[in-house]
């Protein structure tokens, strides 16, 4: 077998040493005289942390022994117990020198932020480029990414607001950006502008737990008319503009507790809107018209008088096909206040309706009511309850309630499916 295997072109070889990781492939030298040169022409290189302290020795000596002229893919993780006295950046010049198309590097090790050379930001090959935790991203005014179109920035240090500018300013066909965001990043104002985006995901992994207003200083501008996608996700800032986005269809509101007061009008051509309601919101649901939405995902704050929200956000949806709401254990009893007229989605388009931690308060229950009785095309109908004491009489009570759609189905499973 081994034979056989050594008969094979170095085509094929390559293409079975890409299936291991690059350690294992870089040992296959001492099989034999026919395996020594081989996993040297590799295009594909990938270094995962193991623990061991001589990762980064290990990494330096392959590179030196690597023969390939061109490098596609170059992926990095060094854990804490890496020693630090490696050089990062002569790893980042060996592969932008073989044209990569792909930068993947994860510093989880216990060194200070490290910056990377200059040449990382001129690379006209890079395609997908990856940063996280312990980099320090010093992004002079020459730099330049033609062809980079991924770019993930989590857990990493900015020299200052301009790098930020220049490298997104630098990516003239930026299509995806990913962003994690920690209070040490040296940021006090965050903007996205960029022509070319179409997909955003936004978090910050820190909350101001003590309703400290003086922590928020900050801002988020989202500029970015090709957008089509985004999540933004506890947005811990002074200020969140998001503006000129004609094209967007799906987005996630995710805790944003400052948004300025066209946050929610810039959303009108979505069709799929998960949204965590907070109080800034409140007012903006009466007035917007959303009028290519078929799919809510609803989930108000806990101090939010949501009720009164939900039914302007209905009543401003005529397409809606599909609603679904998650509520706090510890939120406020909403106030129910019988419409006026009958949303017209639920006259002509809704058809899914469920309720992730139903409370069975009085005013949930008049507004599950309301939807079996008026929703005309209601083809299914889940609930999961909160309390599960006495849940075969609970179940009892909403079965007995009417229903205007005779194909409804009434579901109770013990959890129902949420984004």
């Amino acid at each position: 077998m081994e034979n056989r295997i050594c008969d094979l072109p170095d085509d094929l070889l390559l293409l079975i040493l890409a299936l291991v990781p690059t350690k294992v492939a870089v040992t296959t030298t001492i099989l034999s005289k026919r395996w020594r040169f081989v996993w040297k022409m590799l295009r594909r290189l990938e270094f995962n942390d193991d623990g061991s302290e001589s990762l980064g020795r290990f990494i330096d000596q392959s590179l030196q022994l690597h023969k390939a002229p061109k490098l596609r893919s170059l992926i990095v993780e060094l854990g804490p117990s890496c020693t630090v006295d490696v050089d990062v950046g002569k790893w980042i010049e060996y592969a932008v020198n073989r044209g990569v198309y792909e930068l993947d590097f994860r510093l989880l090790w216990t060194a200070d932020p490290t910056s990377f050379p200059k040449s990382l930001y001129t690379c006209d090959t890079l395609v997908d480029l990856y940063l996280s935790n312990g980099i320090f991203v010093d992004v002079s005014s020459q730099a330049h990414l033609p062809s980079l179109l991924r770019l993930s920035l989590l857990h990493v240090v900015y020299k200052d607001e301009d790098s930020l500018v220049r490298l997104l300013s630098s990516s003239p066909i930026l299509r995806f950006l990913m962003v994690e965001r920690h209070e040490e990043d040296n940021l006090t104002n965050f903007t996205v502008k960029v022509p070319s985006l179409q997909l955003l995901y936004y978090v910050t992994t820190w909350r101001n737990k003590d309703d400290d207003d003086d922590r928020l200083t900050g801002s988020l501008v989202i500029d970015a008319p090709a957008l089509t996608k985004f999540d933004i996700i506890d947005v811990w800032d002074n200020y969140c503009l998001i503006e000129n986005m004609p094209c967007l269809v799906e987005a996630y509101i995710g805790f944003v507790p400052n948004p300025d007061d066209k946050f929610l009008r810039n959303l009108v051509s979505v069709r799929h809107l998960i949204l965590c309601l907070t109080k800034p919101m409140v007012e903006c649901c009466t007035a917007i018209k959303f009028s290519w939405l078929i799919e809510l995902y609803f989930r108000p704050e806990e101090s939010v008088d949501w009720l009164d929200s939900l039914m302007f956000l209905l009543q401003n949806s005529p397409k809606l096909k599909t609603l679904m709401i998650k509520t706090e254990p510890e939120s406020v009893a909403p106030s129910w206040n019988q419409p006026k007229s009958i949303p017209v989605c639920m006259s002509s388009n809704l058809e899914v309706f469920g309720w992730v931690d139903y409370g069975g308060r009085e005013d949930e229950k008049q507004l599950v009511t309301y939807i079996l009785a008026n929703a005309e095309c209601l083809k299914k109908v889940e609930i999961s309850f909160l309390d599960t004491s006495n849940l075969e009489e609970k179940q009892k009570e909403l079965q007995s309630l009417p229903r205007i759609s005779s194909s409804c189905q009434l579901l109770f499973p013990t959890q129902v499916e949420w984004i």
